[in-house]
């Protein structure tokens, strides 16, 4: 949650749900992006973007940081919000309290799945903590990588026909689908 005080004093309150990848199961690649099990939705840009003073430059999700299996955990996601430090900026501070895990211990993969990628916070590039109260200013930039979920099985067993469509979605990297599938250089998709 962001809140603070608009730069003509008036006070804004926004509440972001944020969703990670969820893991992979027996039959199935893990699900995206969804807020589980609150089945919450996600905050389109433009009303954050209304209802605050703050900027969202980027939103997409992060290949690779699915755990690799012959079921792929689903991709985290990352958000990028600017604190404006023009006309629109904010009277300091802005203050984000979060309410989010996977920064310390990666979401496990399953049966010789392997782990989701671990989430992030960074503060103009830097680490910040992520179960504290932060305290932005203008010209403050905030990067928030949500975990991607785990894997489930051995990632060399994964379909050839489903690698190929991660590799063309942009989910599984060149990179890793040799290093964590076993694909051979010419699997390029």
């Amino acid at each position: 949650m962001f809140y603070g005080r608009f730069g003509d004093g008036r006070p804004f309150h926004t509440v972001l749900i944020r969703g990670g990848g969820l893991g992979a199961s027996g039959t199935r690649d893990g699900e995206g992006s969804f807020i589980f099990p609150a089945n919450g939705a996600n905050t389109p840009v433009e009303i954050l973007e209304s209802d605050s003073p703050l900027v969202v430059e980027r939103r997409e999700l992060l290949p690779d940081s699915g755990g690799a299996g012959r079921q792929r955990g689903a991709l985290g996601r990352r958000e990028v919000f600017r604190v404006p430090d023009d006309a629109y900026a904010p009277l300091p501070p802005v203050n984000l309290a979060i309410q989010s895990g996977r920064f310390r211990r990666p979401p496990e993969g399953l049966f010789g799945g392997r782990p989701g990628a671990l989430a992030s916070f960074l503060v103009n590039g830097s680490p910040g903590d992520p179960y504290g109260l932060t305290r932005l200013q203008p010209g403050d930039t905030l990067v928030m990588d949500t975990a991607g979920g785990g894997g489930f099985g051995d990632p060399r067993e994964r379909d050839p026909e489903l690698l190929a469509r991660d590799l063309r979605e942009g989910k599984v990297s060149p990179g890793s689908a040799q290093r964590d599938y076993g694909a051979p250089k010419s699997s390029r998709a």
